[in-house]
């Protein structure tokens, strides 16, 4: 069976893994699994099945806080895709009702989720009719029980838009692209962000954060006031090296932006992940091109923006891909999508910081 796009979240010595994988009875169906792990990820729990239903599920995203573990994925059982969520309120051993976040006639999908205490964020992209195509977002105060109304971030999107959250005591931030679909679009092209300050009650206005760099697929992190802002490739579009920048007065402002290219060790880079330790470290996962073969590099960022280390957690001989990132105390988790086993498999990595 292939097992795909694994996602990764950790809490203190508790470390789950979330993937899609493909059903025995007819191979082109899929479901959201899940691993629970209480030691620190030496060793996991059986897998179990979150989505267990006929429709196609996809796109698995993975929070946790404290005991509670929240999982988010598409679905097309209803007949159009829609958003759901299950959550776990005791470490993962046992999971809520699921719940139909999104619960409209459009396709909604290319959904992710955020969580720090009581307040929970989910966004996606909902495509109406015609291009009519929307970034919406639900809020959740009271641990995922309930959920607050749903919110329209922006119609600045296309299906290549891949909005993202991060969120940090009562504050939220929403970070997406938007590639242009011919050139009278390109001034609305480009990395955008907002934020919200109490909770994603209300948002600040919209900011561009790019010049007129190429740019893809973004991840959003954050610590305390400082910000983190990353930016690959997509398959619509190939750059050559990352985008970074980092806010460190809560979204306010930005840095100048910088690009990661590593003395051209970044060819094409995909699926870049981001993960915030503290104010001065930072550490981004990505796929890359090394000697012609896909790998998953991991990269340590200091507080002047610069590498302090670069390791590459893949190096074997088969296509790596679509890295997830997670960080508990001085522990780092990297789990990524590969083809090396024969067969697509989720593999697993665990280091320490420093």
């Amino acid at each position: 069976m292939d097992s795909v796009y694994g996602q990764v979240a950790a809490w203190n010595n508790n470390v789950y893994m979330l993937w899609r994988n493909s059903i025995p009875s007819d191979y082109t169906n899929y479901d959201i699994f899940i691993k629970s792990s209480n030691d620190n990820g030496t060793t996991f729990g059986s897998s179990v099945n979150l989505s267990n239903n006929s429709g196609f599920s996809e796109h698995p995203q993975i929070a946790a806080y404290d005991n509670k573990v929240y999982a988010i994925w598409a679905d097309d059982t209803s007949g159009n895709r829609e958003v759901l969520l299950t959550r776990s309120v005791d470490n993962g051993r046992s999971f809520d009702k699921i719940k139909n976040l999104s619960n409209n006639t459009s396709d909604s999908f290319n959904q992710e989720i955020a969580v720090f205490g009581d307040n929970v964020y989910v966004v996606w992209l909902d495509q109406g009719e015609g291009a009519n195509t929307n970034i919406l977002v639900r809020a959740s105060a009271d641990g995922g029980a309930t959920f607050g109304s749903t919110v329209n971030i922006s119609s600045n999107a296309n299906e290549e838009t891949f909005p993202k959250v991060a969120a940090y005591k009562g504050s939220v931030y929403i970070a997406w692209n938007m590639l242009p679909e011919n050139s009278d679009e390109i001034d609305n092209s480009g990395l955008f962000f907002v934020r919200s300050l109490d909770a994603g009650n209300t948002f600040d206005n919209i900011v561009k954060l790019n010049r007129e760099d190429a740019f893809g697929e973004l991840q959003i992190a954050a610590f305390d006031e400082t910000v983190y802002v990353v930016s690959g490739g997509l398959h619509a579009l190939d750059v050559y090296d990352i985008f970074f920048t980092k806010s460190i007065d809560g979204g306010r402002s930005f840095s100048e932006p910088v690009t990661i290219d590593e003395n051209g060790t970044f060819v094409n880079p995909l699926n870049v992940e981001v993960g915030a330790y503290n104010e001065q470290f930072s550490y981004i996962a990505a796929q890359a091109s090394v000697s012609g073969n896909e790998e998953i590099l991991l990269l340590e960022m200091t507080g002047d923006n610069s590498i302090q280390q670069v390791f590459n957690l893949s190096n074997n001989p088969k296509i790596s891909e679509c890295p997830s990132i997670a960080m508990a105390g001085d522990n780092i988790y990297v789990v990524w999508e590969d083809m090396t086993p024969g067969n697509h498999e989720i593999l697993y990595a665990k280091g320490t910081r420093g």
